[in-house]
């Protein structure tokens, strides 16, 4: 026969404490029970997520799109990829949870695509606004279809695609024979800069001042211009250009006539010298080196083209030397003793004033 235990904290019989017991596990059950229940269906109607949630459902996401992805509306984010599941095998469901006060004016009928957050190429997915539409509200699931993949890793990999098709044996060939013609331009370029350079290092004026110079010459261009066209029209009237019955085109008369004078003067005269010179070349070869030994001493004569200059020069520090009205001039000439000591000394007893040096004595 079983006997109950008796409890020590619990008083009353046997039959009283079994009762006590069963009581407190009973109400220990509901209790637990009652946990279960408010976490399961109680919580999550008075613990809603602050935000205003919404399912999207696509038939595909862009690489890096997850838990925790960024949501962007203008480059400035406005939520976050709370979840991401696949109900079927052509559906991918986004839950995202937006800041209402970041999205106004953005409708159900909002358009979406996949592109890098920031230059890490950290992938987001971005929200782009469109016309018409209803607000938007809290438990609402949208099927979209994404307006593109901009993700860093889909534009690496078309990238890598590209190379890979393009980028072939012929192209190769063809990009390293143009390398080779553009450094054989290398000479040519560092000329361009060069002379480039030597402009700058010669240059004189500001470039407003050389502006103004151009606008002076940009000024007189059109008047040189109509010079120009009325030198031509004139030559195009000219006699030269007239046939005898005075209709413009070459007078074919003429230009044989003036052929004839040419071959003439040609044959008769200069050949003629020419044949005269060739038969006395040994009474011409001696002027001729006269006439050169004059022009070689030339330049050493005119010194370059200074001597003018200086002589010129000369001139004028003569013609100051006399002043005075013409027939009456007189020269200027000072003798400065004062810096010889036999001399200096006697002046400076009398008492006479020492001029200043103003210019170098003559």
């Amino acid at each position: 026969m079983g006997r109950t235990p008796h409890q020590d904290f619990v008083r009353g019989s046997d039959e009283q404490q079994s009762r006590t017991l069963h009581t407190a596990a009973a109400g220990a059950l509901a209790l637990v029970a009652l946990a279960l229940v408010g976490a399961i269906w109680v919580r999550p109607h008075f613990a809603e997520p602050d935000g205003l949630a919404l399912d999207v459902q696509v038939p595909y996401v862009g690489p890096g799109v997850g838990t925790g992805t960024k949501v962007l509306l203008h480059g400035a984010e406005v939520g976050e990829v709370t979840a991401l599941d696949r109900p079927r095998s052509d559906i991918v469901r986004m839950r995202l949870l937006l800041d209402p006060a970041e999205i106004d004016g953005i409708t159900d009928s909002v358009q979406l695509d996949f592109r890098p957050q920031n230059y890490f190429g950290i992938t987001a997915v971005n929200l782009i606004g469109q016309d018409g539409g209803a607000p938007l509200e809290s438990g609402r699931i949208l099927d979209r279809t994404p307006a593109g993949d901009f993700t860093m890793s889909t534009m690496l990999e078309k990238g890598s695609v590209a190379v890979d098709g393009t980028l072939t044996t012929s192209m190769v060939a063809a990009l390293d024979e143009a390398v080779r013609y553009t450094d054989g331009l290398t000479p040519l370029i560092e000329s361009g800069v060069l002379f480039a350079d030597r402009v700058a290092a010669t240059q004189r004026d500001l470039p407003t001042e050389q502006l103004r110079a151009l606008n002076d010459i940009l000024a007189v261009l059109p008047g040189f211009s109509t010079a120009a066209v009325d030198s031509l029209e004139f030559v195009r009237q000219s006699d030269y250009n007239r046939r005898p019955d005075g209709t413009t085109g070459v007078d074919d008369a003429f230009m044989d006539y003036s052929d004839a004078g040419l071959e003439l003067a040609a044959t008769s005269l200069f050949g003629k010298a020419g044949s005269l010179l060739a038969s006395h070349g040994s009474e011409v070869t001696p002027v001729t080196l006269l006439v050169k030994a004059l022009t070689d001493a030339m330049p050493h004569v005119l010194d370059g083209g200074a001597a003018p200059a200086k002589l010129r020069a000369l001139l004028d520090r003569y013609d100051a030397a006399f002043t005075g009205p013409d027939g009456a001039r007189t020269l200027n000439l000072r003798l400065v003793l004062d810096d010889l000591p036999m001399i200096a000394a006697p002046l400076a007893a009398t008492g006479v004033p020492v001029p200043a040096e103003t210019e170098p004595p003559r």
